[in-house]
Formats: C-alpha cells, structure tokens, sequence
C-alpha cells in the first residue's frame, strides 16, 4: 500500500474517532452521574472535540473528500449544544422594552474578605455596582459577613432592598450562604437544604404589579479543587510515580463526588420547581457546563436567558479552569429575555450574569 494511502486511513481513524467523541459528549447529558458518573468527564471535553471536528471538516472541506460527512454530522447532531456554548448574535439587545425585573446573578467569592486573600475586600465595590446600575434583584452565592467589617445590615442599607438570606456556617462573628435582595416585596421564602456540603438553595416570592413572582438562587456542588490539584492539571510533567497515581486518585474522587452531589442536588430542585404554580427566574452558580446532565435537567422546562439575548462565547469562571460558563440565568415560559450581559467585573474569582426580562402572560 502506498505510503499516502495509509497516511489518509490513519487521519479517517481519528476523525472518527473524534467524532465518537463528540457524540459520547451529547450522550453524557442524558446519563445521570449518580448512577453512572465517568461519562460526565467526557462532557467536559466537549470543546475539545467540537473543535478538532470543526478542524478536520475545514481541512476535508479543502481538500474536496466526501469524509468530511463524518464531522459535519457529528456537528450538526449537537447543533443545540453548540447554541449552549456560542451564540452568533450582532447585539444582546433583542428590543427596546420596559424590563419588569432587572437581575444579577454573582457569586462574590466571600467578597475577599477571607484572611488569606491576596485581594482587596470587594463588598463595597460589589454593593456599589448593584445599586448604581438599578438592579430589582440580586442573587449572590457565596455571601460572606463579618461583623466588624460588613453585615447584612449593611448590605441591606446601603443597598435599600428587602433581603432572603440562605446562611449555611454561622457563628457569633461571620456568616456564609446565600442571598437574595429585592426592591419588589417578599411575600414568602425559603430553602432547599443539600446534605453533608457547604451549598445550598433559597427562594424568595416577589410581588411585581400584582403578580407573584418565584426566584431561585442555586449554588450546586462545587469540585472543591485545591491548589495541589491545579498545579497537577497544569505542570503533570513535574508528578512522577506513586505522586502521580496519588494525584490523579484525589482530582477522581474530588469530581465523582462533585457530579454525584450535583445530580441529586438538581433533582431536588426540579421537584421543588413543579410544585411552584408562580412565574420562575432560576440562577446561580452552577459549576457544570452547558453540556451536562445538570443543564440539561434544570433546562428541560426552563429557558436559558444567553441562548435567547447573549451574543458571543462566554466564559464565567475567572480562573484558569473551568473556562466554561458555569453561571446561568433561566426562567419559565411566562418571561422573555429582553437582553442579557456578563461584565467583565474584576471583584470575584467569577462574573456576574446579568438579564433585564418583561412578563409576556
């Protein structure tokens, strides 16, 4: 056999297999990690293989094969995650309208205020773009007071909103949990307890012009990485022998643990969503990816406010991993996205998401 002839069978071998690939990503969001939770692994790498298919059908398309039906196929198969991760919109603006809520989404990182932080404390800067840019309602995952530097007193001051906070650790001097703050009144509140972890749920039920609104704010199960576990992702050359299988033994356990605590954790949710008989605005930090088992559940009667008003690629996470989006905003059928954003905000290890909505029944 001709030496180019086995050269193309060996590129037609791994563009299939890339392929495979892909397509075990798309599968991965329909099995759920608590009974099953390596495939949930293989979902993280979807834009890896997304884009070494989009690399091969470019280069069969140059060189005019019909192999480039493999990536081509395997694209379009998975066309809706693709409008998870990337939307190719001119502007977020979809219309100008009177939004009937104005809302952030922002885990604030404890706003620094943790003794080992390298960083200034951020909740006055964090406070101050709140009410500057009139938000109705903030959702802040990882809430942190301190009493001799900041409390929810003041936060709830300086702000001028009503407040549902959600503490998970409390003690005589701080505080950490949950927080939803709204200019519109609460009419009723309450949590949805995670067992054995530091996250958690709340909800808090809001009266706008009459009509009575649910907002949920989520922080799923976190993978709790430590910095051991990112200099092993980063420089794996330097781990060596019973260093490396010790290594590669903690990030496993540290991601089953993560995807079988975050399954659970969103069936509680749903359940506790279909018995809502209210309007619902759904947001947090999820820490999954727009191709997993978790957005495609808390999506399958949601919508997702990026896919309907965002424009571009976006990530959340202001870390080196996961440079995914991570953080999201959904709502029921009852709301329209009127625009949504994620500025580049400098004040927490993520971005806040943002999203102005008008009630459409």
């Amino acid at each position: 056999m001709a030496k180019g002839g086995i050269i193309r069978k060996i590129i037609v071998a791994a563009n299939i297999l890339l392929a495979l690939g892909l397509l075990f990503c798309y599968a991965s969001v329909y099995i759920n990690p608590a009974r099953f939770w390596i495939p949930a692994i293989v979902g993280l790498f979807y834009p890896f293989f997304l884009l070494a298919n989009l690399a091969f059908l470019i280069y069969w398309i140059i060189v005019w094969k019909k192999e480039l039906v493999i990536s081509l196929l395997a694209i379009l198969l998975g066309i809706n995650h693709l409008s998870a991760f990337v939307q190719l919109r001119l502007s977020n603006q979809q219309e100008l309208a009177v939004p009937a809520i104005r809302l952030i989404s922002y885990n604030v990182n404890l706003f620094r205020l943790y003794p080992w932080s390298k960083k200034p404390p951020s909740h006055n800067e964090v406070i101050n773009y709140i009410g500057s840019n009139n938000f109705d309602i903030a959702c802040l995952q990882e809430f942190y007071t301190v009493n001799s530097k900041f409390s929810e007193a003041d936060a709830k001051r300086k702000l001028g909103m009503r407040a549902k906070v959600g503490y998970i650790i409390q003690n005589s001097q701080s505080a950490y949990g949950l927080a939803i703050f709204s200019r519109f009144p609460i009419v009723n509140s309450g949590e949805i307890k995670f067992e054995n972890t530091l996250n958690s749920s709340i909800y808090a039920d809001v009266k706008i012009n009459g009509d009575t609104v649910r907002i949920y704010n989520l922080h799923l199960q976190s993978l709790r990485l430590k910095k051991h576990n990112f200099n092993f992702l980063l420089n794996n050359a330097l781990r060596q022998g019973n260093d490396r299988y010790d290594e590669i033994k903690d990030l496993t356990s540290r991601l089953r643990t993560a995807f079988v605590k975050r399954a659970q954790q969103v069936a509680l949710v749903k359940q506790h969503i279909a018995s809502c008989h209210y309007p619902v605005i759904l947001c947090g930090d999820f820490n999954d990816t727009p191709v997993s088992y978790t957005y495609r559940e808390l999506t399958s009667k949601l919508q997702d406010s990026f896919k309907e008003a965002g424009a571009g690629m976006l990530n959340t996470y202001a870390g080196i991993l996961p440079s995914y989006r991570i953080d999201y905003i959904l709502h029921s059928p009852e709301f329209k996205t009127l625009n949504f954003s994620s500025p580049r905000l400098n004040l927490s290890d993520h971005y806040p998401v943002c999203a102005n909505f008008t009630l459409t029944h």
